[in-house]
């Protein structure tokens, strides 16, 4: 055994080291790019899984097709280390081409959606074949290194197997760092930009070192124009003899890829139940899938090391798999505690760790199997007269392939018919189907055992008990849920209220707050002169939507990226959508927001964006410069854009950057409030033309759609109640704050550590005493009489700016049992205005 696992002296060897750690840069590099490129097209193709998939169909397409090229064009190059090295300069410069690319893209999309109509099929088919102009280059040289090296270092069978499964694995552990690096210090301190310009610089020095180590180091004897000496002698003497047939070889290569993809697809689903589902959370479970998969290269060199016959070690490869990716759900149950939501109240840097624990514990183990099987194709091959560069080309073709397919099946297909857990079942028995599909050739008593035993592994797989997928408190009942790419959707009733719910705790929206929902359509609404085209970004339960026709509007589109979301509003919300789901004025797309602006042609008198959970991966991007740039351009002379910020989900931090950012695109901005909540507030961002006013005629006029009577003329309208001030109040506040921009994402990266901050107390969120300080300096700094937005107001109607601030601290000094406070803030409110809603007043002090 010692003598068998020996490194012979070329692995020892200087250059083979050398030549393996610019591999591992080359797999760092290559995954900043595949970061970057699926956040730049995610924000121009849309954050839709769908748009995500056609990304991602691309690279893979061009990783396949450069593995068989370069694969056949390798066996006829005499120096293929040079040629690695030209490919790896290839790799940096055609990666310019993103930029120029999406530049093209924003500037005539609008173009092609008008001129094709917005069929979302033939749209998925334009991002698709754009997606592959962009990225088809540099994958298609990424396709080749692997193949171009391996006819570099594997002169014969052994050497192929032996040094191909080194540089596997150094570069998948590449790839590991690579995703570390990016998620979790490149982007989130220097941007995209510079990101993706140290990733070219990076490919550019391996290009250029690789040139060098060709040019000071020795080759070795090419099997360039040689074929293996494969002979049946040379095979028993030296090595193991292999009994994998061509077609066993190429259906294992193609669904090890699939396969290995889609669980890890299914595996990020499972995890996102149990998430804050940041971008951190998703990176970290991708550096463990790589960090897994580089390990699992590591076995696979020690099993081709051992000896022992390629079969035999293959089918208990993906046997293992089988099981480990089958009983992978109740590991993740019972380690979750029935699907808990992961360390709640713990510091940032516990939770981080929490979810690479969790990770570790769920996805390793498969995953290193998983791993292992690719690589040990080398040594499996079948005993065919090729040169290695071909055989390596061949298994990157057909691995891709399945890596090209495999997510996809997955994501859209498995996962909208059978849901997640038996679609997890499902890459498991495949897994073991391909076992069998190895053992059936063979013959004799030990083929039977092995077929009974695998068809037995399938069955208790087939047959294990599935976890839950929503958890429950008490109380609580599950009504309806649907599964999709996109998440899971439920419909949770509970006493008195129905809540729906994304990915088991994301609430996006309830019965119960139907009069906050509705005033979030309201109050942009009532300042608008005459709302007649208005668009909601964001579904939800279509409350908010629905209160629009209340209004006088002609049309009402909105747009909402989970599909399922639609259709679960429809079901069991249309009670209180106002006719929102039968309304002829009404149109519902599945669509993503930014998406959706960048295609539209039409103007909008006012926009209307949802309460995006500011941490949640790709919602940040809803946040961003840019996005506020693109919707300003889709909106009408004197139109409103309004943007809703959940306070309770926001620390002081966030918050002064979302609104430094949406006031450097909308010189008028100010802010209102849908609800007199202290531990709940929703406030908006109302952005306007420079020298709006609020005019008196609009509100008295609107207020009737409000409240739903008319107004007598001789009575306020009471509009003040809502707002809250003027954002010239804090601007100095806001100077210097760090804009959030498509390049620099300061929300999406820094509201997941911040937000988990203030659940484990070391910050807060813009609750209680925090809300009221905000509105204090908004009102002191400030005050309505001398607010140049309200000067058309007569004085009797600022007044209830005022009240409307008291009223919110005596509620909050009610809801802190701070009584004294709360009787002299309610007779200062008496002071001012009498009646003002003296039963509901009286209500909360009883």
């Amino acid at each position: 055994m010692k003598n068998l696992l020996a490194i012979p002296k070329f692995e020892r060897s200087g250059s083979f080291i050398f030549l393996c750690v610019l591999f591992l840069l080359s797999g760092t590099a290559g995954l900043i790019f595949q970061v970057i490129w699926m956040y730049r097209l995610g924000l121009v193709f849309g954050n839709a899984a769908y748009a995500t998939a056609a990304t991602l169909s691309a690279f893979f397409l061009g990783l396949a097709l450069g593995g068989r090229f370069f694969g056949k064009a390798s066996a006829r190059f005499k120096r293929p280390l040079r040629l690695y090295g030209f490919m790896e300069l290839g790799i940096a410069v055609t990666a310019l081409l993103l930029v120029p690319g999406l530049h093209f893209y924003e500037k005539y999309y609008s173009d092609i959606v008008s001129f094709l109509g917005v069929s979302r099929s033939v749209l998925l088919v334009i991002k698709f074949v754009f997606g592959i102009s962009l990225l088809f280059f540099p994958s298609f040289l990424m396709g080749g290194t692997f193949p171009v090296l391996a006819q570099y270092i594997g002169k014969n069978r052994i050497d192929l197997s032996r040094r191909g499964t080194i540089l596997y694995a150094v570069n998948t552990l590449g790839a590991a760092l690579g995703a570390f690096a990016a998620a979790f210090y490149l982007l989130a301190r220097y941007g995209v930009s510079a990101t993706y310009s140290f990733a070219m610089a990076l490919a550019l020095s391996v290009g250029v070192l690789a040139l060098v180590l060709d040019r000071f180091y020795k080759t070795p004897r090419p099997a360039a124009l040689e074929a293996f000496d494969w002979s049946e002698k040379h095979e028993k003497s030296t090595y193991a003899s292999s009994e994998l047939g061509y077609g066993q070889f190429i259906t294992v290569a193609f669904f090890s890829g699939a396969l290995a993809l889609a669980a890890e697809t299914l595996w990020t689903k499972m995890l996102a139940q149990v998430l804050q589902n940041s971008v951190y959370s998703f990176a970290a479970i991708l550096v463990v899938f790589l960090l897994s998969l580089g390990l699992g290269g590591i076995l696979s060199h020690v099993l081709v090391r051992l000896r022992a016959p390629s079969t035999k070690f293959l089918i208990l490869l993906l046997a293992s798999a089988a099981i480990l990716i089958g009983i992978s759900p109740t590991v993740f149950s019972t380690v979750t505690n029935g699907l808990e939501y992961l360390a709640v109240n713990a510091s940032w840097l516990t939770y981080i760790w929490s979810v690479f624990k969790l990770s570790l514990i769920v996805i390793m183990p498969p995953t290193i199997i998983l791993g292992a099987v690719f690589p040990f194709l080398l040594k499996a091959a079948p005993t065919i007269h090729m040169p290695s560069g071909i055989i390596a080309g061949k298994l990157v073709l057909y691995n891709s392939l399945g890596g090209f397919v495999g997510p996809v099946v997955a994501g859209f297909v498995l996962f909208d018919l059978v849901g997640l857990w038996n679609s997890i079942k499902i890459i498991a028995i495949l897994y073991g189907i391909l076992a069998l599909l190895i053992v059936f050739p063979a013959s004799g008593k030990k083929k039977i055992i092995q077929l009974l035993l695998l068809v037995a592994l399938i069955f208790g797989i087939f047959v294990l008990k599935n976890p839950p997928l929503v958890q429950l408190k008490t109380g609580e009942k599950v009504l309806d849920y649907w599964q999709s790419s996109d998440g899971v959707v439920s419909i949770i009733q509970l006493a008195g209220n129905l809540e729906m719910r994304l990915d088991n705790f994301y609430v996006l929206g309830d019965s119960k707050s139907f009069l906050i929902e509705q005033m979030q359509a309201h109050v942009p609404l009532m300042i608008h002169s005459a709302p007649k085209n208005v668009a909601f970004l964001g579904l939800g339960t279509g409350i908010t939507a629905g209160a629009a026709f209340n209004h006088d509007v002609e049309n009402v589109v909105a747009v909402e990226l989970v599909s399922n979301v639609v259709t679960a509003a429809k079901r069991y919300f249309s009670p209180w959508t106002n006719g929102l789901f039968k309304d002829k004025r009404a149109h519902i797309v599945a669509d993503d927001a930014r998406n959706f602006l960048l295609g539209a042609n039409k103007k909008f008198d006012v926009i209307i964006g949802d309460l995006f959970t500011p941490w949640h991966a790709g919602t940040g991007s809803l946040y961003t410069l840019e996005h506020f740039e693109q919707v300003k351009k889709r909106l009408s002379p004197g139109g409103i854009f309004a943007q809703w910020l959940p306070l309770y989900q926001l620390t002081p931090e966030n918050f002064n950057t979302i609104a430094a950012t949406f006031a450097s695109v909308y010189p008028q901005v100010t802010l209102w409030r849908a609800d007199f909540s202290t531990d709940r507030a929703s406030i908006v961002l109302v952005g306007q033309e420079a020298g709006s006013q609020l005019n008196d005629n609009t509100l008295r006029k609107n207020i009737v759609h409000v409240v739903g009577k008319q107004i007598d003329p001789e009575n306020n309208h009471m509009a003040g109640l809502f707002y809250l001030g003027n954002l010239e109040a804090i601007r100095n506040r806001l100077s210097g704050v760090e804009l959030n921009t498509d390049d620099r994402r300061s929300i999406e990266f820094k509201a997941p550590i911040l937000s988990q901050q203030a659940n484990s107390g070391s910050a807060s969120y813009i609750t209680g005493k925090e809300l009221d300080d905000l509105l204090t300096l908004l009102n002191t700094n400030l005050p309505a009489g001398k607010d140049p937005y309200l000067s058309n107001l007569a004085e009797e109607e600022i007044r209830f700016v005022k009240v409307g601030a008291l009223y919110h601290r005596y509620l909050r000094y009610v809801s802190t049992g701070e009584e004294d406070k709360a009787k002299k803030i309610r007779e200062q409110i008496q002071f001012l205005a009498p009646d003002f809603l003296q039963t509901e007043t009286k209500a909360i002090d009883e």
